[in-house]
């Protein structure tokens, strides 16, 4: 198994913020997620699929990611999850766009709103933003957050 020390720091940070700002930035980020699709905020779950429960397209997320870094006066970067998970590791996080054992490893921590039923072999790098949940982007903001710290 690959060295997930990054990941476990990031993992750290985010909890960290989520102890005392969980409830005032999921708030938030179901707002922003009902004003992006223009649905009613009650029907924005913590464990809401943003495409699969909600209907988000790809333009969704990037109005989503403006709002959200307006909001929190941080920078969002486009595919940070991906981009987190992948860095550092020696074997790779894809072979022939399916995730690597250590690569779904790395997404389990990182992503720990995710079933992990959800995160196992076969699959592939284009799936990931099928995953993102609500709570997702909560712990998103929160990771920004702590590292704008």
């Amino acid at each position: 198994m690959s060295d997930t020390a990054q990941v476990q720091q990031i993992r750290h940070k985010v909890d960290d913020v989520l102890k005392t700002r969980h409830e005032d930035l999921t708030k938030t980020v179901r707002a922003c997620i009902a004003d992006v699709l223009a649905i009613d905020p009650g029907k924005v779950g913590a464990n809401s699929s943003l495409i699969a429960d909600l209907g988000a397209e790809s333009l969704d997320f990037l109005d989503l990611v403006f709002r959200l870094e307006t909001e929190y006066g941080v920078k969002i970067p486009r595919d940070g999850i991906r981009l987190a998970a992948q860095d550092g590791l020696a074997d790779g996080f894809e072979k022939g766009g399916v995730l690597t054992p250590d690569a779904l490893e790395r997404l389990r921590i990182l992503m720990p709103e995710i079933p992990a039923a959800k995160l196992q072999a076969g699959l592939r790098t284009h799936q990931i933003p099928e995953l993102f949940t609500t709570e997702t982007f909560v712990r998103l903001v929160a990771w920004r957050l702590a590292e704008a710290n």
